[in-house]
């Protein structure tokens, strides 16, 4: 291993170094103390330690480094799957990690004071790796791993979604406490890869090619890549609102009538040319001393010499009441304008490139000249990260993206990793058969909108919209953009209840959004879902009130009650997924249980597992205040026993069986998951 020293680090001797005592859940046997729900270690030989348990669990060949699991293990594709379908039966753990690893090590009330690396790293996302593999989760999906940008940042720290060079890793996750025993961040990220891998963990990340941060790395030597604006607009810049026009997507049937309105005209006032083309000779001469003298703020000084900053990013929805985002703007993918909007331009030859909701959704509306080595430079990000040996990506935006390009970005990784995923950042069901046919393995889906609704019906509408989809979707009572399931309806009874549905529900992959397991209130972020007073969902004596992990200084919270119990949950519920999972991925095996008796609030969902009659089925009462009484139908004849695998209430559920029906007396917010051993093969109707 490469060594680094960093002169300016103290060094903290003996027990000195808090972490989690759910961290510490593999059977640690070297020194530590215990304070409350921490207990403090040495860090380094902690680490050392957790490095020679992750290779004692590990049969992988020594040399695995830049090769992804599949790889590593030779899998082979079956020809009835596409590359990439391993997502199919996986368990899925997303985390923020400069978030969920953060803590104060110290103990002094403050995040980023010496003498450790409180914030979260690569190296603390290793210590977290025996904690994943106790929950079940087999798929690491991280959120951007890039460099980020703290240009125009919001909050403390900046989006991590504002990339400044896609080509580097984030060097606020590079571990000066732990780092130097691995090497630099490079190092740091290759090992944290490794050690997933060796836990049977594949990993992958996430990435936004539309967007980038307003003072991204190629501002300097490619300006016509952006979109420009006079400074003196900057704070004020918005999309325009149009009169009369509802919350919609533009299309090309009612863009004359966008165009032809006064606050667009306004709108395409705002926009400059770049200034390479404004001031050619003065352009090669700012650029070429900020090469030779590189610094902060770049993009402050092109203001202050040329009047014209880049463009504040905004939503492509005509009239989505989000603001601008002040930290991101679009990349140019086109040279010319759209040419289905480029008719309605009073001007177009002297009209300055400009941003608007149909330029922003480049998969409909486009142009004729490619930035050709613009889009080279995009569809080669995801490969730089396999070497790091990472398994598959999220392409985030991939609906606003020209669909030459798209593919482009799809296509090569899988020329080196055949086996590699891809997720859709498609938020709903609509799009599932274009989505398989253009080639990803999963859908985020709309589960984050319509289990917090469980009570008014959503959830069985789900389950119906999600069975026949033809690629699964992410199942998740959260996601780093929504408010936290332990706020919703229910509280901390449908945060529990919801993580076992979700490792049962058809077609679908559990999704746990890091902090769920732990009944973390406070979000991430507040994009999809959201009302003001989700940010304060702590309370007011908490140092981390109302902030969020997207933009500020934040941990999650690892000492909660009962975040042991909740762990444990999941680890049952991911378990007994893993022991039937054929049933719940195969569609000729789903049953329809006929509820009679509260249908709305009673869940029921059944697979048949064999061809002796044997089924699984999954009963829930999504009312959280009121115990209540159903009878089930449609399960074929059925023979007692029936084996009671997990429930949820401090007493087990009533449950009886007669002749081909059940009944079952349910606690508020109970999910009781029953093995019937005797229903008969002969299928009913209800099939």
């Amino acid at each position: 291993m490469n060594k680094r020293s960093n002169p300016r680090r103290k060094e903290a001797g003996g027990l000195s170094y808090r972490i989690p005592e759910l961290w510490n859940c593999w059977g640690y046997d070297g020194p530590t103390a215990a304070v409350g729900r921490e207990c403090t270690v040495e860090p380094r030989r902690y680490f050392a330690a957790v490095l020679d348990w992750i290779n004692g669990q590990s049969q992988l060949p020594n040399r695995i480094r830049g090769k992804s699991l599949s790889q590593i293990q030779h899998r082979k594709i079956q020809r009835a799957q596409r590359g990439g379908d391993w997502i199919k039966t996986s368990i899925a753990y997303g985390m923020l990690i400069r978030a969920a690893t953060a803590w104060d090590h110290d103990g002094d009330n403050q995040l980023g004071a010496r003498p450790f690396h409180d914030m979260g790293s690569f190296c603390k996302t290793i210590l977290l790796l025996p904690h994943i593999k106790r929950l079940g989760a087999d798929a690491l999906y991280l959120l951007p791993v890039c460099k980020a940008s703290t240009a125009y940042r919001k909050g403390e720290l900046g989006c991590p979604y504002a990339t400044q060079a896609f080509l580097q890793l984030d060097p606020s996750q590079d571990d000066d406490t732990l780092g130097p025993l691995v090497g630099d961040i490079n190092a740091q990220f290759h090992l944290l890869v490794d050690c997933a891998h060796r836990l049977g963990i594949r990993v992958l990340i996430d990435f936004a090619p539309r967007t980038v941060a307003r003072d991204h790395v190629w501002v300097l030597d490619h300006p016509e890549w952006f979109y420009w604006i006079d400074h003196r607009f900057d704070k004020r810049f918005a999309a325009p609102y149009i009169d009369g026009v509802k919350y919609q997507n533009p299309s090309p049937e009612t863009l004359g009538d966008i165009y032809n309105t006064p606050a667009v005209n306004r709108h395409l006032k705002k926009f400059r040319f770049d200034p390479s083309k404004t001031h050619p000779e003065k352009w090669r001469r700012f650029v070429a001393e900020e090469k030779s003298r590189p610094r902060p703020d770049v993009i402050k000084r092109i203001a202050k010499t040329f009047g014209v900053t880049t463009t504040p990013g905004h939503t492509d929805v005509i009239n989505d009441p989000q603001p601008a985002w002040s930290d991101v703007t679009y990349l140019r993918l086109y040279a010319d304008h759209p040419t289905e909007s480029a008719k309605f331009l009073r001007d177009p030859k002297n009209q300055p490139p400009y941003t608007h909701f149909d330029v922003a959704k480049s998969s409909i509306f486009q142009g004729k000249k490619p930035h050709r080595t613009l889009w080279n430079k995009l569809a080669n990000i995801i490969p730089f990260y396999q070497k790091f040996g990472i398994d598959g990506a999220r392409i985030d935006m991939a609906h606003a993206l020209p669909r030459e390009l798209e593919a482009r970005i799809l296509k090569k990784p899988r020329e080196r990793d055949p086996d590699f995923c891809f997720i859709a950042e498609d938020l709903g069901t609509d799009n599932h058969a274009k989505a398989k046919e253009t080639g990803y393995n999963l859908m985020i889906g709309p589960s984050w909108w319509m289990e917090p609704r469980a009570h008014e019906g959503r959830l069985h509408e789900m389950v119906e919209k999600i069975a026949p989809l033809k690629i699964p979707v992410f199942a998740s009572a959260e996601s780093p953009d929504t408010p936290r399931a332990a706020t919703r309806q229910g509280k901390r009874k449908y945060a529990r209840q919801m993580a076992v549905i979700n490792c049962l529900l058809p077609n679908s992959v559990p999704m746990i959004n890091s902090g769920a397991e732990i009944y973390e209130r406070q979000p991430h972020n507040l994009g999809l879902d959201a009302k003001p007073k989700d940010q304060f969902a702590l309370p007011k004596s908490d140092p981390y009130y109302g902030k969020l992990a997207f933009f500020d200084k934040a941990i999650q919270h690892w000492t909660n009650q009962g975040a042991d119990e909740m762990c444990d949950t999941i680890a049952a519920a991911t378990g007994i997924r893993e022991r039937y999972i054929k049933a719940l991925i195969d569609p000729k095996a789903r049953i329809k249980p006929v509820i009679k008796g509260h249908a709305k609030s009673i869940l029921a969902l059944g697979y048949r597992l064999n061809s002796t009659g044997a089924a699984l089925l999954v009963i829930a009462n999504l009312d959280y205040k009121r115990s209540l009484r159903t009878e089930l139908s449609g399960l074929g004849t059925l023979r007692t026993p029936c084996e009671l695998l997990m429930h949820l209430a401090p007493k087990p559920p009533t449950i009886t069986m007669k002749r081909s029906t059940i009944t079952a007396k349910l606690a508020p917010g109970e999910c009781a998951v029953i093995h019937l051993k005797g229903t008969s093969t002969k299928r009913t109707r209800s099939d």
